[in-house]
């Protein structure tokens, strides 16, 4: 409720401006500051201003003691104008009302201003007319001074107020002010000779023209931002107005003989060209400050960065790329990323990469490249494609990490976390893993795979005679033959103690497995040098196939267990068959 009494009284003062100064015929005036005022507070707190608009425009009509019927046309009218404009921006999804575009200023001049214009010019003539305030002659010549009236109200005020309300501090430094300062003191001077004849002392020959005042506004525009080139603008703007209205300076004779023609298309060309100068040079400033700051960001990244161009070419590297890779930014520039390649991944790597990359405009993974030392590392790698408007490649940039070490460290982890640290072989857990693969593979493909769960015989006595170091050893060097005699697509694991187990893939028949049994038999039976002792021991095994002793781990592996105790109780030094369930 407070903001919209404060919106009402702030129309009122401007309307009573607009009404005081060149009004035409009785009727209407060239410049009607409280459209651009309502347009503003409703584009900043929504559609419920609007009933305050309705009012205030309700209260300028009696202010000057108007018909009823021209009254309420007008505040009727004021209303759908401010409303259009209101949805015709935010229908626009890119206005910003910061202004940061210059586009922002052209949407606000057309569907902020031009376009609901003819609303509140269209309704308002009409009720002049109905009331009887003007003559149909005339109407045309009304119309076109209304809407030129409410435009100049939205292109002149709307961004000022708009700035104000969403700009930064105003003075950021001692010497933007001073600059400000003398600028306002050169405005200040410059105006009053032109608008209002002011010359303590002849300083020029030539008479004081509107070509004075842009030096003024460019320097406003180029150099003190949005919200000093808005308050320069109005100071220009309220000299012009004294200049009409006291018959002096420039716009002396424009109402008189012009009806503020001159006037307003003044007003409309310094409410362009300001704002607009200053909209491009803040855009600017801001853009080379952002700059500045990727500049930055991308100098101190500790991860590798490098743009390459629409060919491929690098043009730009970090410091964390020299520092990683050892070449300098001279070393690299202009040439092709593929110096960098270590030759261990395959063609096809590349082409599935590029086609990601030409796809998505994006690709992730992990490379191998070499060094200007010649060493290899492991890279993490992420391309971004930067296109433009119309999908053309401009650049790509690569940010990249050292992972080799990383890598190293979580593999050694897995390896420890999946292999038995005494004789690296694989344990229980990637046994397991190993085993479910096998078996998924085999119900698919229907095909075989046998088990052999292994015992050493007689090996508590050598740990005990000998010392747990000789067990060990032998441990070892057992894991070693059972190695030897398997194929690559086998597992050897142990499971803990002197217990083993073979994962035998793809056999076509129990023969199969028996045959590597008896070798497993034969070879273990062989002596062992261990150290300065000769040590012999023998192992029972027992052996279970998929399908024939079941179709599922723990079945297959029960079964295998029962075989090998069974072995033991048969002397040692054998294999034993499961039985078919």
């Amino acid at each position: 409720m407070l903001k919209s009494t404060a919106l009402i009284i702030v129309y009122l003062t401007v309307a009573k401006v607009g009404l005081e100064f060149g009004v035409i015929n009785n009727s209407a005036t060239v410049f009607w500051p409280p459209g651009g005022i309502a347009l503003a507070a409703v584009l900043l707190g929504g559609p419920r201003y609007l009933p305050a608009v309705f009012v205030a425009a309700c209260l300028a009509s009696v202010m000057v003691n108007t018909p009823f019927i021209f009254g309420l046309g007008s505040a009727i009218g004021n209303v759908l104008e401010t409303y259009l404009g209101y949805a015709l921006l935010k229908r626009a999804t890119t206005f910003n009302p910061k202004f940061y575009h210059v586009n922002d200023l052209l949407m606000l001049f057309i569907l902020g201003a031009m376009i609901p214009a003819i609303a509140s010019a269209t309704l308002g003539p009409l009720t002049l007319l109905a009331s009887g305030m003007i003559d149909t002659d005339i109407l045309p010549s009304i119309m076109w001074s209304w809407w030129k009236s409410d435009v100049l109200g939205i292109v002149f005020f709307t961004p000022l107020i708009l700035v104000f309300v969403t700009q930064s501090a105003f003075f950021r430094d001692s010497i933007r002010l001073l600059e400000i300062i003398i600028l306002w003191a050169f405005a200040i001077t410059l105006g009053s000779i032109i608008f209002l004849d002011w010359a303590p002392v002849v300083i020029f020959e030539q008479a004081p023209n509107l070509s004075w005042l842009f030096p003024i506004i460019i320097w406003a525009g180029l150099r003190t931002g949005k919200r000093n080139t808005a308050l320069v603008q109005l100071l220009f703007l309220s000299l012009a107005l004294a200049s009409a209205y006291l018959n002096v300076g420039i716009f002396g004779d424009d109402f008189a003989l012009y009806g503020l023609s001159n006037f307003w298309a003044f007003a409309i060309l310094l409410a362009s060209a300001g704002m607009g100068l200053a909209i491009m040079s803040t855009t600017e400033r801001y853009s080379a400050r952002k700059n500045k700051q990727h500049a930055k960001v991308f100098e101190i990244s500790h991860e590798g960065v490098l743009m390459v161009d629409a060919q491929n070419n690098i043009v730009s590297v970090n410091t964390a790329f020299t520092e990683i890779t050892g070449y300098t930014a001279s070393e690299v520039i202009g040439k092709n990323p593929r110096l960098l390649s270590s030759g261990r991944q395959s063609r096809e790597f590349y082409v599935d990469m590029w086609k990601t990359l030409l796809e998505q405009g994006q690709w992730q993974g992990e490379v191998w490249n070499r060094r200007k030392d010649g060493s290899t590392y492991l890279e993490k790698l992420t391309i971004h494609t930067v296109s433009d408007v119309h999908n053309n490649v401009i650049s790509r940039i690569g940010t990249f990490s050292d992972i080799t070490l990383q890598k190293a460290t979580h593999e050694a982890i897995t390896h420890q976390a999946q292999h038995d640290f005494l004789t690296n072989l694989p344990n229980r857990l990637l046994f397991n893993d190993r085993f479910e693969q096998q078996l998924a593979f085999a119900h698919r493909h229907k095909t075989k795979f046998a088990v052999i769960y292994l015992d050493l015989d007689k090996f508590k006595p050598v740990n005990d005679t000998l010392g747990h170091q000789v067990g060990d050893h032998l441990l070892i060097a057992v894991a070693e033959r059972l190695s030897e005699l398997v194929r690559e697509i086998d597992t050897v694991s142990r499971f803990g103690g002197d217990e083993f187990a073979i994962l035998v893939s793809e056999v076509n028949s129990t023969d199969d497995a028996a045959t590597l049994a008896n070798k497993v038999v034969f070879t273990l039976s062989r002596p062992f040098s261990i150290d300065t002792h000769t040590v012999t021991v023998s192992a029972s095994l027992g052996i279970a196939l998929f399908p024939e002793h079941g179709t599922d781990m723990e079945t297959l592996m029960s079964n295998a267990d029962t075989a090998m105790y069974q072995a033991k109780r048969d002397g040692h030094n054998n294999y034993v068959i499961a039985e078919v369930n």
